[in-house]
């Protein structure tokens, strides 16, 4: 592996700071070479975040525009907000369940069907793969915090990272309070088994 080039985006609260930090940490254990990098507009609850996170021979903190092998996206439109990042080669890691906003709930806009979000995101990405993580965090946790930690397993199992699976439980060990360990180990080892490769 030279490189390797993951954008994490999502809305605000969604945890994608923490995923960053986990796989960051991970590679770290390692020996891997990491920059992440993070934008995000309204950080509050309900704002669009991006993370990009690089493993491998790179300088730079941003992934250059279509230059993404992995999208994981934890809101289905946010992957949209960012199909400039995508080419043909992309693996798009796309949670289904939606986060509402305020402009959709009061009428002014319409969120588009998942359908629809796949289908476009299919004209420029060459694999998208669809996962139920809030689903798996709330049959596994009780709740979706843990949604974050459930996609970093299925991302594990889909994509070869630079580091194995244990060096992702050590880095969820280190990154997350001592009474979150079990519940969150449960969650990614739920999200690693639920997908195929």
């Amino acid at each position: 592996m030279t490189q390797l080039n993951v954008l994490l985006v999502g809305v605000g609260g969604q945890g994608i700071l923490t995923t960053s930090a986990i796989l960051g940490r991970a590679a770290l254990k390692a020996g891997v070479n990491v920059i992440t990098a993070e934008t995000h507009g309204m950080a509050q609850r309900g704002g669009s975040v991006e993370v990009h996170v690089r493993f491998g021979e790179v300088y730079a903190p941003l992934i250059p525009l279509g230059g993404a092998d992995v999208v994981v996206s934890l809101e289905p439109v946010e992957a949209v907000r960012y199909a400039r990042y995508l080419n043909q080669n992309t693996l798009v890691i796309l949670n289904n369940r939606s986060v509402i906003p305020p402009i959709v709930s009061s009428g002014l806009a319409r969120y588009p069907e998942i359908g629809e979000i796949v289908e476009s995101l299919k004209k420029i990405a060459g694999n998208v793969r669809v996962v139920e993580a809030s689903k798996i965090a709330e049959e596994v946790t009780g709740g979706l915090q843990a949604t974050n930690v459930v996609i970093i397993g299925m991302l594990a199992r889909l994509v070869k990272l630079p580091f194995s699976y244990e060096a992702v439980e050590e880095a969820v060990k280190e990154v997350l309070p001592e009474k979150l360990h079990p519940v969150n180990l449960k969650a990614l080892k739920a999200g690693y088994e639920s997908v195929t490769v």
